[in-house]
């Protein structure tokens, strides 16, 4: 990995925790890093880009590839830890018109650890692709929207809502929902 990209990235996430992204110019970017525009244009075609280069390497130096059944509560709580961790950067880009990329991205990364999941936990029940996959979109649909919830109200749960709440909402449920889907 280029020392380059990893300061453009830092410089990306320090710009981030002062203001959008939508005010955010290269210029500010290679100020930063004190290199020039065309080492950025080496690199990255625009600020966007470079953002969707952090959520890569953030997720794949942070965040879990796959959960295992043993604790799979931490491996899912990565993803809230990291977002806790970065909470500058998160919101600033939950807050901006990349809300959407953020949320497909973390979507995709948590529906591949959810998958991981899944396999193990459907081990032994005869179900159907399709409904296997409808359960893994909708466990992965319900996580993240507690995330945006979460992001919604600047990362304060309602007090209603407890990380012990949610894991224990979270438990056996996939197996639960794979089970009703399961042919005998």
């Amino acid at each position: 990995m280029s020392s380059t990209k990893e300061a453009l990235g830092a410089a990306l996430k320090e710009l981030l925790a002062e203001k959008p992204i939508e005010k955010i110019t290269i210029k500010d970017i290679v100020s930063i890093c004190g290199v020039n525009r065309q080492t950025f244009y080496y690199h990255f075609n625009d600020v966007y880009d470079l953002l969707e280069w952090v959520f890569e390497e953030d997720a794949n130096w942070v965040l879990p590839k796959e959960v295992v059944y043993e604790h799979w509560r931490d491996d899912v709580m990565v993803f809230f830890d990291y977002l806790r961790d970065n909470s500058a950067f998160a919101l600033r880009v939950y807050n901006s018109n990349t809300r959407t990329y953020m949320l497909r991205f973390y979507k995709r990364k948590l529906k591949e650890c959810i998958t991981s999941f899944a396999v193990i936990a459907s081990r032994g029940m005869n179900i159907d692709h399709e409904d296997f996959e409808f359960c893994v979109e909708y466990y992965s649909n319900q996580v993240i929207g507690l995330i945006s919830q979460w992001l919604d109200n600047g990362m304060r749960l309602p007090p209603e809502i407890t990380r012990e709440r949610f894991l224990k909402a979270l438990d056996m449920s996939m197996e639960s929902l794979l089970q009703r889907f399961c042919k005998d």
